[in-house]
């Protein structure tokens, strides 16, 4: 009887042993993960400023131009953008025309240039025909050559072999197919070949 007690209890013994072991092997197998995880959410924390910074590093890559707008717009300022921009997001940009602003005569497709200044007409300004369809967008080219992406009918008429009829399919273009992305692409008007534009080359520019 004795002997039967004693295998009972070594029996009992061995089992309690067992469920010890077994209980703090997966205590501490717990205690791993959380501290792994830890270690990953710190890990995560710490990386995603730097992802942040490579980010807005990338994104001040891709603004590499420079222009002013002024006159009939609501947020009237200086403004960093694409340098596939056009006259139309800079506009946007700057929150949009007023109640007042005269858009007859802008190329909102022209594209935009590094430190270009645009300005916006009022409606009730007192224009001069001349200067108003040179001015309604404004750039600050100084170099003297006439910009066929925004030059109006009459500005166009004073370039080398160009009369009103291919004054006016230049403006059709523009205000159809788009601006001009070079001054080769003038060849692209009927009537302008490459006798024409060897002409005029010298006096345009987009």
């Amino acid at each position: 009887m004795i002997n039967k007690a004693n295998k009972k209890i070594g029996i009992i013994a061995i089992l309690v042993i067992i469920l010890v072991v077994c209980l703090s092997t997966y205590i501490k197998s717990g205690k791993d993960k959380l501290v792994k995880n830890d270690n990953t959410s710190i890990f995560v924390e710490e990386e995603n400023p730097n992802i942040n910074e490579d980010e807005k590093i990338e994104k001040l890559k891709d603004k590499n131009i420079v222009v002013e707008i002024k006159g009939e717009v609501k947020k009237p300022d200086v403004y960093q953008l694409n340098d596939e921009s056009i006259v139309k997001d800079v506009i946007e940009i700057a929150g949009g025309l007023t109640e007042e602003a005269d858009i007859s005569n802008i190329n909102r497709a022209q594209k935009l240039k590094n430190h270009e200044l645009i300005y916006i007409h009022n409606k009730s300004e007192v224009k001069d025909n001349v200067s108003y369809a040179q001015n309604t967008v404004t750039t600050s080219n100084n170099s003297g050559k006439i910009n066929i992406n925004c030059a109006q009918l009459e500005e166009l008429k004073n370039l080398n072999g160009i009369g009103e009829a291919k004054a006016k399919r230049i403006i059709e273009y523009r205000e159809n197919i788009g601006a001009f992305n070079s001054i080769e692409d003038i060849k692209n008007i009927d009537g302008i070949g490459e006798k024409s534009f060897e002409k005029l080359k010298d006096q345009i520019d987009v």
